[in-house]
């Protein structure tokens, strides 16, 4: 009797252990839904779930408008640093090289070794502008800087300017081959007097083309004498300039800008307030 009865008696306590630990499972399990607000309802679940998304929605779109706000902000700034510099002192276009810190023979650029001066004076200078002139011109290395260059990117560059505020323009190809700065059109009034661009010995004047009246001259220069430097555009011949006469950057007397503007209409316009009248230099070999 007394084992049974101890037996009876372990086997209760071990049901109301496990009644026990099952209520307090379920209590815990009760306490965590209500601690968590999960609903017992599919219905119910489903609301809270449409609730949770809208409010993920709403960060993500209240983020995102931050962030639009943010580079809206950053776009106008570039902007209006773009207009301030643009807008302060004297206009770029009209003073293309400074004439109080540049010398009469002023280097523009570089080709084959050849350095390449103004053939105008800087106080009489309009414009400077590189453009294509067919495929057997040496291309050229501008000195200062390039106006026509991306003016966001221009705002971080930093060293481009040189002592004589060297300033041009690259223009459009315009269906034109060979490099891009392949030949220069120097800017200035009909009838401003043209200077050799390098020092050497002429060797050719042939009319000009493009313009009557106007005539190209060929000089082959002391730095490399397999190359030739063309001035064209060139009016009124020097009576003291001919073949075999030899010239110096800067200093010698070739004749004067024609007036091509009467006949063509020049791209160099484009960056000059005056009629585009120019003449052009270029390299070949």
């Amino acid at each position: 009797m007394q084992g049974g009865d101890l037996r009876r008696a372990q086997h209760v306590g071990h049901r109301s252990k496990i009644e026990s630990a099952s209520w307090r499972q379920r209590h815990d399990s009760g306490v965590s839904r209500q601690g968590s607000k999960i609903p017992h309802e599919p219905s119910e679940r489903l609301k809270v779930r449409r609730v949770r998304e809208e409010e993920r929605t709403a960060v993500f779109r209240r983020r995102r408008a931050i962030a639009i706000s943010a580079l809206l902000v950053g776009v106008l700034a570039l902007v209006l640093a773009m207009v301030v510099q643009g807008s302060s002192g004297v206009p770029e276009n009209e003073v293309p090289i400074d004439p109080n810190a540049a010398n009469p023979d002023a280097v523009l650029a570089e080709a084959d070794g050849i350095e390449i001066s103004t053939p105008i004076r800087p106080a009489s200078l309009t414009g400077i502008a590189y453009h294509p002139e067919g495929n057997t011109l040496t291309e050229m290395s501008p000195r200062g800087k390039n106006l026509s260059a991306n003016p966001l990117l221009g705002l971080f560059a930093f060293g481009s300017e040189t002592e004589e505020n060297i300033q041009y323009h690259v223009m459009d190809r315009a269906e034109r081959s060979g490099p891009m700065t392949g030949a220069v059109d120097v800017g200035a009034e009909a009838g401003t007097t043209v200077y050799s661009p390098v020092s050497g010995v002429i060797t050719s004047i042939r009319p000009d083309p493009m313009v009557e009246g106007a005539n190209v001259v060929e000089i082959k220069p002391q730095g490399n004498p397999n190359a030739r430097v063309s001035v064209s555009l060139v009016r009124d011949i020097s009576p003291d300039t001919g073949v075999a006469t030899p010239v110096t950057a800067g200093m010698t007397e070739l004749g004067a800008v024609a007036d091509s503007a009467a006949v063509l209409d020049p791209q160099l316009s484009s960056y000059t307030d005056d009629a585009g009248n120019h003449v052009t230099v270029s390299a070949f070999r």
